[in-house]
């Protein structure tokens, strides 16, 4: 991967490339920094997908304060997903192996496109190789922002009211089991 390491820099080629910016702050001696490059990175499906979807950035958390406060980010590794407004919609603090990374990568980005109205790209992304990780703790959350977009989409609630039921039957410990307000 060619990560970026300038954040303007950055910017222009996600407004020419119509892409996100995937801004990871690291620092020196950042054990999850380390373990990303190790065991995340190298995953051909991760990196994949970080070169089809993103703008791929590493900044320091201690040398690139201004970038760092306008995010408010304070933990290494910090992954953002960011527009070329360098507007951020979602954030994720943490290692993660590649699996799960993924999920974020996913999350990361819908969310991002989602107030641009790309609905039919956000299923077409969630259903890309989403059989890959049904045995994540992430899965409801995936299938809940799928369900989410077709909703906003096409105005018919019917598949995410029975999303919501699924999920509340498979998945109850979970954050989206708790979300089904139509029952009521």
């Amino acid at each position: 991967m060619n990560w970026l390491t300038n954040y303007e820099e950055a910017k222009e080629e996600a407004a020419k490339s119509r892409k996100v910016i995937l801004l990871q702050f690291e620092m020196e001696n950042c054990g999850g920094c380390k373990k990303l490059e190790k065991v995340t990175y190298p995953d051909p499906k991760v990196e994949k997908e970080i070169n089809e979807w993103f703008v791929p950035l590493k900044l320091d958390i201690i040398k690139d304060r201004e970038v760092r406060r306008s995010f408010g980010a304070y933990w290494t590794p910090s992954i953002y997903f960011i527009d070329s407004n360098g507007n951020s919609y979602y954030h994720f603090n943490g290692f993660l192996p590649p699996e799960e990374f993924r999920i974020i990568l996913r999350l990361g980005l819908t969310e991002t496109i989602m107030p641009r109205g790309r609905y039919d790209d956000i299923i077409k992304i969630i259903d890309q190789d989403l059989a890959d990780f049904k045995g994540s703790s992430s899965y409801p959350k995936l299938l809940l922002q799928r369900e989410l977009a077709r909703y906003i989409k096409t105005k018919d609630s019917s598949n995410l009211r029975q999303l919501l039921k699924d999920i509340e039957k498979e998945y109850p410990q979970t954050l989206e089991a708790k979300m089904n307000y139509w029952d009521l």
